[in-house]
């Protein structure tokens, strides 16, 4: 349907999603390749680094408190999905409701391809291009309205891009959304324990501290580890360059396919990122060395504590991964390699000494 928000090639959202994914990818070491060259069980931490400080680290700690409010929402949006909508008269539109209309769009009083039709839009879902919801509130059944309005310059249609037309809109129904009862006899159709809405509460209170306790660990882990990389001593230049390679690569290929899977070529991301090649290719390799140096730190403090990973515990791994994904182990054995798995599974030991000796708080 041509009226339709452009959705800018969907940039927004996989650059927000690329931080967060590029953040993944150095905690973990996934994406990347094994090279001949050498592997981790190869290296000799202490010729590149100098471990600094990584015991008795101070920080703040991430808030885990869970307030009324928090509790209320998340019963509010399970409330909402499972409710519905209802048609209402005696009323006008408004943000929230969903109408049903016919719409006919015109340039210079010709109808244009792709610009009549009949649908249900959600107003305020930003569905339609801008001044197209805000024109259908306050109308009510059997109204008919001409809206004037403008389509973005950076329209996917290059004959709409900018123009300026009319949509004459009739609306044909409108519904409200609607949410069940909190009641005993809904919580008991839950998937849960909870019996009584006080019941189910103090379940909802129970998951979401779990949840925050757990996101905060992981975020005052990271932030341990990251201290204790930035107290060690490195000289980059003299990094071993098959390890900082790997690791570049290893940035270069995980772009290119988080992009893909947004129906993006690497050209169009850069492109879209106003970055040329040459940028792209120091950015991969500035990767590489903060990547490299993370490894060797947390082999570093992995062989002064003692840490090791055992044949068995990277069975078991592979064994409960694959489960969890529903596929067979020695393929996930070829998707994860086991240097890559050594390696992400001492970081989570050293992560957890790093937590266990700190002061948090």
């Amino acid at each position: 349907m041509i009226i339709k928000r452009k959705e800018k090639k969907k940039t927004a959202v996989f650059m927000t999603c690329m931080l967060a994914f590029m953040s993944l990818a150095m905690l973990t070491g996934c994406g990347g390749t094994k090279e001949e060259e050498g592997s981790i069980d190869s290296l000799d931490p202490a010729k590149y680094v100098t471990l600094g400080e990584y015991k008795g680290l101070v920080i703040e700690g991430t808030d885990t408190t869970v307030s009324d409010g928090d509790v209320e929402k998340n019963i509010q949006d399970t409330l909402d999905s499972h409710g519905g909508l209802k048609e209402v008269t005696g009323r006008a539109a408004q943000m929230g409701d969903t109408v049903n209309i016919d719409y006919v769009g015109t340039r210079d009083g010709v109808a244009f391809d792709g610009g009549t039709g009949n649908y249900d839009l959600e107003l305020g879902s930003g569905s339609f291009i801008d001044g197209f919801e805000e024109g259908v509130v306050g109308m009510n059944v059997g109204d008919e309205k001409d809206l004037p309005l403008t389509f973005p310059e950076d329209y996917h249609s290059e004959e709409l891009a900018g123009a300026n037309v009319v949509f004459h809109v009739t609306v044909n129904s409108i519904s409200e959304p609607t949410s069940p009862e909190l009641t005993d006899e809904f919580v008991q159709g839950l998937d849960n324990e909870a019996q009584t809405v006080d019941e189910y509460r103090e379940l909802v209170r129970k998951q979401l501290t779990e949840q925050k306790e757990f996101s905060a660990k992981s975020d005052d882990q990271a932030e341990l580890l990251q201290m204790a990389v930035d107290n060690a001593q490195c000289d980059e230049s003299k990094l071993p360059k098959w390890l900082v390679d790997q690791k570049t690569e290893e940035y270069k290929t995980s772009t290119a396919s988080f992009v893909n899977q947004y129906g993006v070529t690497l050209d169009d991301y850069l492109e879209q990122s106003g970055k040329d090649q040459d940028t792209f290719n120091a950015e991969a390799e500035e990767y590489g060395k903060t990547k490299a140096k993370n490894d060797l730190v947390i082999l570093a403090i992995a062989k002064a504590e003692g840490l090791e990973v055992t044949d068995q515990e990277k069975e078991d791994y592979y064994v409960d991964y694959a489960a969890s994904y529903n596929t067979n182990v020695e393929d996930m054995k070829k998707a994860i390699p086991e240097d890559e798995l050594k390696m992400f599974m001492l970081q989570q030991k050293v992560m957890d000494l790093l937590y266990e000796n700190a002061k948090i708080g």
